[in-house]
């Protein structure tokens, strides 16, 4: 099947870039499959799925599957994402089986619904749709739940990957920034679009624009002063899930400010660095950034994307919800600015 490839550098330029994240952490693969083929009806630029071989498998079925259905469709980039260390978007919850009483106390608060559905009639918890938003801990009074974490593997293994279709990368940084050169010049892997993602929590004001500083060094010593790349500014990592806070985006709007003002001061000629929110984003941020002056290309929309959709039932309307989430992105981008 010949796929329209996706016009992602478009997109950007016209600050209207989308990306879905169905996390780095789910792997359960029939989600992954369901929700790429949804987003790509909904004309998603990038669907941001878990560095594993069946996760691409599943979300490159998902965007077959789209186009089987409507031919005009275009095909969305599958990026993979790793960690340098310890992440919060690399990480699920243990269920201890000993202290959980089944009391159904976190069934609600799950946006993926790992612990099963409100009308399950048996407790059970699937660890693969966990994403690791944490809404679950403070609703548990038997200290049954708690976090694992994994680190990233090694770069050779993003070969396979990219035959089995993934085109894109992102990378979380921490603040080990010379972990992340070190993994960054040992990938021989190339693909068509690489983002950083910077923050989640991690970081403040000053070490921002050290990682956007590292990045932007980096990626010009690796591929000159020409490749298109991406920082993500994630402000608060998977709030949307469970945070109705409507300022829940603040921190990645503040942030990507910061790193916006820092490129404008300190590399003026470059066209090719670009910025995109991310972490409590909704289909209102990209509007709201601007009207802020924040001049973003894009945002990445996450747990929120997956609560509202996760109890839907029909494929029809799925859709129609991932497409009232990307069309506003469309409207408020450039074009007609």
């Amino acid at each position: 099947m010949q796929l329209k490839q996706s016009p992602f550098l478009t997109n950007l330029q016209a600050q209207r870039f989308h990306k879905l994240i169905i996390g780095a952490a789910l792997k359960d693969y029939k989600t992954i499959e369901d929700y790429a083929c949804v987003f790509t009806h909904a004309g998603a630029d990038v669907i941001d799925i878990s560095a594993f071989p069946h996760s691409v498998i599943s979300a490159k079925k998902g965007i077959e599957q789209a186009v089987i259905q409507d031919s005009n469709l275009i095909e969305p980039l599958i990026m993979i994402s790793v960690n340098i260390g310890e992440d919060p978007h690399f990480r699920r919850i243990v269920l201890n089986e000993e202290t959980c009483t089944e009391c159904l106390a976190c069934v609600p608060s799950c946006p993926s619904l790992a612990f099963g559905s409100l009308n399950a009639k048996d407790f059970s918890y699937n660890e693969n749709l966990c994403f690791g938003c944490s809404a679950c801990l403070p609703t548990c009074n038997f200290d049954a739940l708690s976090f694992t974490n994994w680190n990233s593997f090694e770069p050779q293994s993003l070969n396979e990957l990219k035959e089995l279709g993934a085109n894109a990368i992102e990378i979380h940084l921490n603040n080990d920034l010379q972990a992340f050169a070190e993994f960054y010049r040992s990938m021989e892997t190339e693909f068509a679009l690489e983002s950083f993602c910077i923050g989640s929590g991690q970081m403040n004001a000053s070490q921002l624009i050290l990682a956007a500083t590292r990045i932007i060094e980096e990626v010009e010593r690796k591929h000159g002063p020409d490749k298109v790349f991406i920082i993500q500014c994630d402000g608060s990592p998977m709030s949307g899930a469970h945070d109705t806070n409507p300022e829940k985006d603040s921190p990645s709007i503040h942030s990507a400010q910061s790193i916006l003002e820092f490129i404008a001061k300190n590399y003026p000629e470059r066209k090719n660095i670009f910025v995109q929110l991310a972490g409590g984003i909704d289909e209102h941020s990209l509007a709201k950034a601007f009207a802020r002056n924040v001049q973003v290309n894009g945002v990445a929309i996450g747990s929120y994307a997956r609560k509202k959709l996760a109890e839907l039932d029909s494929e029809e309307e799925r859709i129609k919800i991932a497409k009232a989430m990307v069309q506003p992105l469309r409207e408020s981008g450039r074009q007609t600015r």
